[in-house]
């Protein structure tokens, strides 16, 4: 029965990218991350709610910036992407994780999407 529940509470099937650590010539870890094809991916399921759209006037570039808000029973990082019909957001912010005294723990992210 709780798979059930969770198919009905979170209908979007998601894929949830884990960064790998770029190491230098030296062996020591970098800040950057490398989302590509050595990064880890999992499939978890959610409820994904668009937010805002805006469109900031840049120079030269014309960007539509997207806001969603993200709900599931796994947890994400901040470092995390997550990636749902071809469009792959970046998390914004610290997810908040809700523990209600009765009731199911879920957690809910701030995702972006840029395009342009």
């Amino acid at each position: 029965m709780t798979r059930r529940w969770t198919t009905l509470q979170f209908p979007h099937e998601l894929v949830v990218i884990t960064p790998a650590e770029v190491t230098d010539a030296y062996d020591n870890p970098t800040p950057q991350l490398e989302y590509g094809d050595k990064a880890a991916r999992r499939r978890i399921r959610g409820l994904l709610h668009p937010g805002t759209s805006a469109e900031p006037a840049t120079l030269a570039r014309q960007p539509v910036v997207t806001s969603w808000r993200l709900f599931t029973a796994a947890p994400i990082s901040a470092r995390e992407r997550v990636e749902w019909r071809g469009q792959v957001f970046e998390v914004d912010g610290e997810p908040s994780c809700w523990s209600p005294r009765f009731g199911h723990t879920h957690y809910e992210t701030q995702l972006v999407h840029v395009d342009g």
